[in-house]
């Protein structure tokens, strides 16, 4: 009897979890009253879509039961959300969409300026990605790495040949200078730069916003080349995904995100374990991808105290090991002369990030943030055999709080706040006797203004003034412009300052495995100030409902002063400030054009970035002068996604003056919806380009890959394939 219920609860189960419905509506104009053809339609959250027929009519089928949050778009139209109970009770027969006057497609808040206007309405120039989240999912779910690298003007850089770690560069500068927030907490820096992107997931992602140029006066230093701002899902409705990966070289993982929210209560999960085995592409003896084993646990509870108060509470808890290097020695053979290079990482991250909003009026709101980040990493490299085994480890205790208040009236916005950074290093004492501790707490006031002239201009402004405890005063202005000529066509402005604090945990310094490394010499030793701007042009327009186009163009300039350099001290190595400057001057072309189903996108990024040091000029290193991305994709609602995309990188100079060769990558991407389930095939580097094909990643003193520098793919050709389900 026991066995039977047993049964009974399971098919009850199954049945509950795969319960269908079928949605029935027509789509019309909310003023014209006539009926719309073509109207897509999908259901939040999954891949279940479908659309108008010539007469108007939809029909949606695989719905599951309990509530569903159906959103209505059409180009030109504004985009509707519906929420329905199903099994349904009473029947939706018409759904009115509204014009959209502005001719505007963007409605997407903007949250990294913090003043939550819309991304039309923004004078600072904010990129920001949504809908391409998901697919970079399909094509790497372990990491947002891949997602970064397919943006203009930015270049997903590998430090190491061996332990696949790596930064984001952004306009032709060293990844030391982009700083990477999540939910607006600076989380993400110092020892655990490398390695960053190679740890977040992108499942629990809803949005991304990018902002380029210096954003310092927005959140403190380290922004100089720009920002980075990863934000999370809220618990807006009900949804669980379990996503399944592998690739044929080695790839694993299990990926589950879900999220509910209740009256008083919301919450979201992610829980992810990713695997990789060691992978040697050119059978060269030494992996081109690392052993990893790698977990994630991000929880987020949301607590709605009043219809005034929210209160939201999310960790990251992350354990991570990489091994690469000698692939005799993955496999525990006792190292010899002719075997023994071997680099391991072993990493804890323990965050949590506090955030409490209150409504004093519809005006006026209040809000306190808080972070705490404990970051643990060990690493051990063996350079040479004689030598044997280096290690280096050490905990990187970090937090963020930050009280501010937010007025809004009519058009304007202001708001202003306190906040208190701490930064502190501290080596684990293992075989140094000088020990690399860094400490940096900095106190922090800002005002941010952003308000229209008219109807045709927006302006926005801002001041930060940041003291570094017993070392220096920062004043950070920053101003930007927004001037809308037509509804289709605008002009933005902007500009501002930056500084980073000087730190050991520089690309450079990760090559050596900080070996004879010193500590920085803060007598010595200033920060590094910049100051820029850019300038673009954005142009939109609609052929009808089935045509647009969005064009941009846009102009940076940085100029960074006094930049750290590595300098030979005897047998030692030390950062200073160079004698001199970095220059960064280029441009980004932006193109999507989109026609019925298909979406085409082409991006074209020109970069001089330049050293002029005692009186010598000389290219940046690893950053091509040419870049050119872009994909096509096809998309039918509730059935296929398919999608190719290239890039082309030019010549880059190497820290020993050589060039490289330019080169092209290609891939695609196929998704297939059914149901609640979504099956997904990935192909990067489509014809094989590997750097190894080019040169031999062996190189002095010891004849491993430690000191190669990275600027082509590694890995070569890569197939990925999965399962997603929608429980």
């Amino acid at each position: 009897m026991r066995n039977y219920l047993l049964l009974l609860t399971i098919i009850c189960g199954i049945n509950s979890v795969f319960s269908q419905n079928t949605f029935k509506t027509t789509v019309k104009d909310s003023i014209t009253n006539q009926k719309i053809s073509g109207a897509n339609i999908i259901i939040k959250g999954t891949q279940i879509g479908a659309s108008s027929n010539e007469k108007g009519e939809i029909e949606l089928n695989n719905v599951p039961n309990g509530k569903q949050v159906f959103i209505f778009s059409f180009i030109g139209y504004r985009t509707l959300e519906i929420e329905i109970d199903f099994p349904q009770t009473k029947l939706v027969e018409t759904v009115l969409l509204q014009e959209d006057d502005s001719e505007e497609l963007e409605e997407v808040i903007v949250q990294g300026t913090r003043n939550n206007r819309t991304l039309s309405k923004i004078p600072t120039r904010v990129e920001v990605l949504t809908e391409e989240i998901d697919e970079a999912a399909t094509m790497d779910p372990s990491k947002v790495a891949h997602l970064l690298t397919h943006s203009t003007g930015i270049q997903v850089q590998q430090t190491s040949a061996t332990s696949n770690t790596a930064n984001v560069r952004i306009q032709g500068l060293d990844g030391r200078y982009t700083q990477m927030l999540k939910d607006g907490f600076p989380l993400y820096g110092g020892f655990s730069g490398s390695l960053s992107i190679m740890q977040i997931p992108p499942l629990d992602l809803r949005q991304i916003e990018y902002i380029k140029g210096s954003a310092s006066t927005l959140y403190g230093g380290g922004a100089i080349s720009g920002l980075i701002n990863l934000i999370s899902k809220e618990p807006t409705s009900e949804e669980t995904i379990l996503h399944l990966n592998g690739s044929h070289i080695g790839a694993f993982d299990v990926n589950m995100f879900t999220s509910k929210k209740y009256e008083k209560i919301g919450f979201t999960l992610l829980a992810q374990r990713n695997v990789h085995k060691a992978y040697d592409a050119d059978k060269d003896g030494f992996t081109d991808m690392p052993e990893l084993e790698k977990f994630n646990f991000n929880p987020k509870l949301v607590f709605y105290l009043t219809e005034k108060t929210n209160l939201s509470v999310g960790g990251t808890f992350t354990t991570e090991k990489r091994q690469g290097g000698d692939t005799k020695l993955l496999n525990e053979e006792t190292a010899t002369s002719n075997h023994f290079y071997k680099e391991k990482n072993e990493v804890s991250r323990i965050t949590t990030q506090t955030k409490l909003e209150h409504k004093l009026t519809e005006n006026k709101t209040i809000a306190f943030r808080n972070s705490f980040n404990v970051f643990d990493r060990s690493l051990f490299i063996t350079p040479n055999f004689i030598d044997g085994e280096y290690k280096f480890a050490g905990k990187q205790v970090s937090s963020f709080s930050e009280m501010s208040y937010l007025y809004k009236k009519d058009k304007n916005s202001l708001i202003t706040g306190l906040n208190f950074y701490t930064d502190d290093f501290k080596e684990t004492p293992l075989q140094s006797n000088n020990l690399r501790n860094e400490n940096y707490q900095t106190i922090g006031s800002f005002a941010n203004y952003t308000f229209d002239v008219g109807e045709k201009v927006s302006l926005e402004t801002g001041l930060r003034a940041d003291y570094v405890l017993n070392e220096k005063l920062y004043l950070l202005p920053r101003a930007s412009a927004l001037f809308k000529w037509t509804n289709k066509l605008t002009t933005r402005i902007g500009g501002g300052l930056g500084y980073r604090n000087a730190s050991i945990f520089n690309q450079e310094a990760e090559l050596l495995g900080y070996k004879n490394v010193l500590a920085i010499n803060r007598n010595t030793t200033k920060a590094e100030q910049s100051y820029g701007g850019n300038a673009d042009i954005g142009y939109k327009l609609n052929f009808g409902n089935k045509i647009f186009i969005n064009f941009n163009q846009m102009f940076f300039y940085t100029y960074l002063d006094k930049p750290l350099v590595l300098q030979n001290n005897g047998s030692n190595f030390e950062f200073q400030n160079a004698n001199g400057y970095t220059k960064s001057v280029g441009t980004e072309t932006f193109f999507k054009f989109g026609f019925s189903d298909f979406v085409l996108f082409v991006g074209y990024t020109f970069t001089d970035a330049t050293n002029h040091f005692s009186g010598t000029k000389s290219n940046v290193t690893l950053t091509p002068k040419h870049s050119l991305k872009g994909d096509l994709l096809y998309a039918l609602p509730g059935k296929w996604r398919i999608g190719f995309d290239y890039e082309l990188k030019s010549s880059q100079t190497l820290s020993n003056g050589n060039q490289t060769k330019s080169f092209w990558t290609y891939g695609a991407v196929v998704e297939h919806y059914w149901k609640n389930f979504t099956f997904f095939g990935n192909v990067e580097n489509i014809f094989d380009y590997r750097q190894t094909r080019q040169e031999s990643l062996i190189s002095g003193p010891n004849n491993t890959p430690q000191f190669t520098e990275v600027w082509a793919p590694l890995d070569g050709f890569v197939f990925n394939f999965g399962l997603k389900i929608k429980l």
